[in-house]
């Protein structure tokens, strides 16, 4: 009886700690300085958390992305605002790992055998929308935007709150998106990787009229940036046993899941090339 009782306690114990494991967060990526409060430790890129570690934010918009044990990705982030007489800005992790709810944009947006892009409504979307890198070329379909010297898409935003409006380049049916060109106008320069509330309209110039297509938040993510995110991520994924496509399919939720919609063969090239260079 004794025995029993022991390998009942053992299994118990085993579970437990099955459990407590599969509840821990990899670090993947910070946005701002978030600190352990307990040890003042500074989280890092490949950093675990658990459940009861109470973590304190530099500013309210500071958030950790994360990824659980069972592959389960979420954002650790305040919630609201905190009281006017609250100093501290930090919460259990428990109380404010919050799981992503994306995964449907991927399956509405993405789209790498698209040769030619027919709707940018569809294709910017209307929330997020981030670049790879500097610039990205998309194929618009001349039929539906006959671009030429009198009609032109135009992205228009403010800057230091004043109204700044961009031809965009366009090349042998194709539109160039550059980030220098855009953060760099007579209004100011825009230092950060985010262009909020982007609205993209299709101008004619003869008769100075416009009709707007969408209008969203437009963000730029340095390609080394992205590289040493995904290589976080890359070995636990390995661990995991999975294969190189289900490694490039998870890569790509995430990205879908914390970044935003993207241009669907710029990501697919960019996983392609870096799970297939590091991934045997």
């Amino acid at each position: 009886m004794k025995t029993i009782v022991k390998l009942v306690i053992a299994i118990l114990v085993v579970s437990s700690a099955s459990l407590r494991a599969q509840d821990s967060y990899i670090v993947t990526r910070i946005k701002g300085k978030v600190t352990i409060e307990k040890t003042g430790t500074e989280l890092k890129a490949g950093d675990v958390l658990q459940p009861t570690d109470k973590v304190k934010f530099d500013t309210f918009d500071s958030y950790v992305i994360s990824i659980s044990q069972n592959m389960g990705r979420y954002m650790i982030k305040l919630h609201e605002p905190p009281a006017p007489e609250t100093i501290q800005l930090s919460a259990y992790v428990k109380d404010i790992a919050i799981p992503t709810k994306r995964r449907s944009l991927m399956t509405e947006r993405y789209r790498p055998d698209e040769t030619i892009v027919s709707d940018l409504r569809t294709y910017f979307g209307n929330d997020k929308f981030t670049i790879i890198g500097d610039k990205v070329s998309v194929p618009i379909d001349p039929n539906n935007y006959p671009i030429d010297e009198n009609k032109f898409l135009v992205f228009y935003y403010r800057v230091n709150n004043n109204p700044v409006s961009k031809k965009l380049g366009y090349i042998n049916n194709n539109i160039l998106i550059d980030r220098e060109k855009l953060v760099n106008t007579k209004a100011g320069t825009i230092t950060q990787n985010e262009i909020p509330s982007v609205a993209v309209y299709l101008y004619e110039r003869n008769t100075r009229t416009s009709e707007e297509i969408t209008k969203f938040d437009l963000s730029f993510v340095d390609e080394e940036t992205l590289i040493n995110e995904f290589m976080t991520i890359i070995p636990i994924l390995v661990k995991q046993k999975m294969g190189k496509d289900d490694i490039k399919k998870y890569l790509i939720e995430y990205f879908y899941d914390f970044y935003g919609a993207t241009d669907s063969r710029s990501i697919k090239m960019f996983v392609d090339d870096l799970v297939d260079k590091t991934v045997k």
